[in-house]
């Protein structure tokens, strides 16, 4: 029997990079995902467990339990800024796809995201039928966040602009100056303000200085930070992010939120209360901070010498140049597939991240050190046999 009629919509379909994912030989060494190595810490499980004996786990208020979204609040410091401006969401992923939907009407106003950034950003986009364009990033800055490149793409129809820092792919950090610059822009705007979206679910895992638009919560009306458990507390399976909104955006994007997923677990919510802010969860910090600039430091280590490598300044992402040995065939998706089947190694196609990144690859340093170590061993091997 043939199916009922459905739509062909390019944005419902498998990743590029969860296909590789799932080519790869089971025993491929996976330096391409974006997730710890190491799993959620003993603290964390010992606490989900005491609340899953203890806690009430049935519907939350749409928004998320007061105490959590309270304790996040007055993190910050901003004056007036409660809990009614938090909403807690099944991960950064959905609290953005929550956001576009707030923000745009379908198919109308113009959202900038950055090249290289992060591939679900577009993806989101589509299923929200935002209009997106880009603004470039630049390798000679090692992809730092740049005003002036947002300021030479913004247009009459521009909405709004999203950036992120620590950055997905590069690990690229962004100062202060150039925060400061786009933020004066956007007051100044003859057109009127734009939305500024900062995505900081690589929040507090810095290896250099990295500032953060919650430095502007107070100043900047239009502002919208989303922050997350996944990589800093290597919760990636638990899902529990955090927007951080304007008052005036509290309503329709709580809506949006309730009727995609209703609530963020309850038991997660639970848990996360218990320990944030708790003398254990800023050991885990610091100890998660030295193993991972650890990490980052074998990989110059191993490929500086080799290969440029650009980025690396937070998160556990670099991004590698590839030569033209390297790939004859000017192609970074066919390199990655071939050194993925000849030397199990799985990278990830710069290409998929933007057209800046193109000719490249990124290198995830998340894995526990044994299989990070193996993995550029052959890496190591690989490009000396070209050299």
């Amino acid at each position: 029997m043939r199916p009922p009629y459905l739509p062909d919509n390019p944005v419902l379909r498998q990743s590029r990079l969860r296909q590789i994912f799932e080519a790869a030989p089971k025993d491929a060494l996976n330096l391409a995902l974006g997730q710890p190595g190491e799993d959620t810490p003993a603290f964390i499980r010992e606490a989900a467990a005491k609340a899953a004996r203890e806690a009430p786990l049935g519907y939350t208020p749409n928004a998320g339990i007061l105490p959590l979204r309270a304790k996040l609040a007055d993190e910050l410091g901003v004056p007036g800024l409660g809990p009614d401006r938090i909403c807690l969401t099944a991960g950064v992923q959905e609290g953005l796809y929550a956001l576009f939907y707030a923000l745009f009407a379908h198919g109308q106003g113009e959202l900038l995201l950055p090249d290289p950034g992060f591939f679900t950003y577009a993806s989101l986009a589509g299923l929200n039928r935002v209009p997106v364009r880009t603004y470039a990033l630049s390798a000679a800055d090692n992809f730092r966040f740049s005003a002036d490149a947002v300021i030479g793409a913004v247009r009459p129809t521009t909405t709004a602009i999203l950036l992120g820092h620590p950055s997905n792919p590069t690990g690229s950090n962004a100062s202060a100056e150039e925060l400061e610059k786009l933020i004066a822009y956007c007051e100044n705007r003859k057109e009127g303000p734009l939305w500024i979206i900062s995505d900081e679910v690589y929040f507090g895992m810095s290896y250099s200085a990295c500032a953060s638009m919650e430095a502007y919560l107070e100043r900047y009306p239009w502002l919208i930070v989303l922050r997350g458990a996944s990589k800093s507390h290597h919760m990636t399976g638990w899902r529990l992010g955090w927007a951080v909104l304007p008052q005036a955006l509290v309503p329709a994007y709580v809506a949006a939120h309730q009727y995609v997923t209703t609530c963020a677990s309850a038991l997660v919510q639970q848990t996360f209360l218990a320990i944030r802010g708790s003398a254990e969860e800023a050991a885990w910090m610091k100890e998660q901070n030295t193993l991972y600039r650890r990490k980052r430091d074998l990989v110059e280590a191993a490929l500086g010498g080799l290969r440029p490598l650009y980025g690396g300044e937070g998160a556990f992402y670099w991004v590698l140049g590839l030569t033209a040995a390297d790939q004859p065939d000017g192609d970074d998706d066919a390199w990655v597939m071939r050194l993925m089947r000849e030397h199990k190694i799985m990278t990830a196609p710069g290409g998929v991240f933007g057209t800046t990144t193109a000719g490249m690859v990124r290198l995830s340093y998340g894995p526990k050190l044994p299989d990070l170590e193996a993995g550029l061993d052959r890496l190591k091997a690989v490009f000396q046999s070209v050299d």
